[in-house]
């Protein structure tokens, strides 16, 4: 009996009009854009006004966009999973929202997962649970965020990294090779990167609440973390499924650091050129720079039916997951 699997058969993304440079930053805080440039690789990221686009409309204007490019019928959809640490709800889930927007049918399962910056894949993971075990044939996985609700803009070590944006893929039960993950996570390391919610109201007085609820990132530590562990991942995701390095057409990283990026393609031995990036134009757009990525990807002719590819990110945890799919 053939294995089936989720085969991505649409992608799209979204990022607000605004954009906010390096130099714009430079008036904001203490750095320039040489400063940024040099520790992060970004030049510039886009900011949601909160109106028109938040994390909910951002990530329904991505999913139309994978729907339009999958060419598919919505009312078709069986399952929506969307990723989000920054939702302007509580609830409902921002894949209801999608599923309304959409005009998909009544007969749709929707939730969200949070797992911070690996959330996308945590989604797409659990779709191809659904789809593999014969329970749903066409899903929708979503990225979305609006970080910059989150960001102390008098933190010149933070504020300089993020952006708001979505990104979401259409998957289709296919023939073919069945989804290839590790997934882990280090509850025990977690403090370093952390985000306080703030509708804790009897800690409002407490000494140091209100500034817990802006992101707080130990930068060195996290640092020293990707760059061991998401190699060591990579490494120990190719000995699990049995294959080479050197098969792989394209390293879809979270787009958090170029420099994270470029110290794992180094560890790795592998040509730089296989590890595209976004995220000088994004920042770290969390839970949806992976599919973003890829939605560019398609977009400009790289990204190809049939390519090898390994996905592979981290973040709040702390958590970081790869795969192993043939687009």
């Amino acid at each position: 009996m053939a294995q089936i699997t989720g085969k991505i058969i649409g992608l799209g993304s979204y990022l607000p009009p605004k954009v906010l440079s390096n130099d714009d930053l430079s008036k904001m805080v203490e750095t320039n854009d040489e400063w940024i440039t040099e520790r992060t690789g970004i030049k510039r990221r886009h900011i949601a006004d909160g109106i028109e686009d938040k994390s909910s409309t951002m990530a329904i204007k991505a999913a139309k966009a994978a729907v339009e490019d999958a060419g598919i019928d919505p009312k078709d959809i069986e399952l929506i999973v969307a990723a989000s640490t920054t939702p302007d709800l509580l609830f409902p889930s921002m894949a209801v929202c999608v599923q309304k927007a959409l005009g998909c049918s009544e007969n749709v399962g929707c939730f969200d997962v949070n797992s911070a910056c690996p959330g996308w894949i945590a989604a797409f993971n659990t779709v191809q649970g659904f789809i593999e075990s014969g329970n749903v044939k066409l899903a929708l996985v979503v990225g979305t965020e609006t970080l910059s609700n989150f960001v102390d803009w008098n933190d010149r070590g933070t504020c300089i990294l993020f952006g708001d944006g979505a990104g979401a893929a259409v998957l289709r039960a296919e023939e073919g090779k069945k989804n290839e993950f590790i997934m882990r996570s280090s509850g025990n390391r977690g403090d370093c990167l952390r985000c306080e919610n703030r509708k804790q109201p009897q800690r409002y007085d407490e000494e140091g609440f209100e500034q817990s609820t802006y992101f707080y990132m130990a930068g060195r530590d996290v640092f020293r973390f990707a760059i061991t562990e998401v190699p060591k991942l990579i490494k120990d995701l190719a000995a699990k499924y049995n294959f080479s390095l050197d098969e792989i057409d394209y390293f879809i990283l979270h787009q958090a650091n170029a420099r994270i990026i470029e110290a794992t393609a180094k560890k790795l031995n592998i040509d730089i050129e296989k590890f595209p990036m976004t995220l000088q134009e994004t920042g770290n757009t969390s839970s949806a720079s992976i599919p973003s990525l890829l939605s560019t990807m398609k977009k400009d002719g790289r990204l190809k039916k049939g390519m090898k590819l390994v996905l592979a990110s981290f973040g709040g945890g702390l958590t970081w997951d790869a795969n192993y799919i043939e687009y």
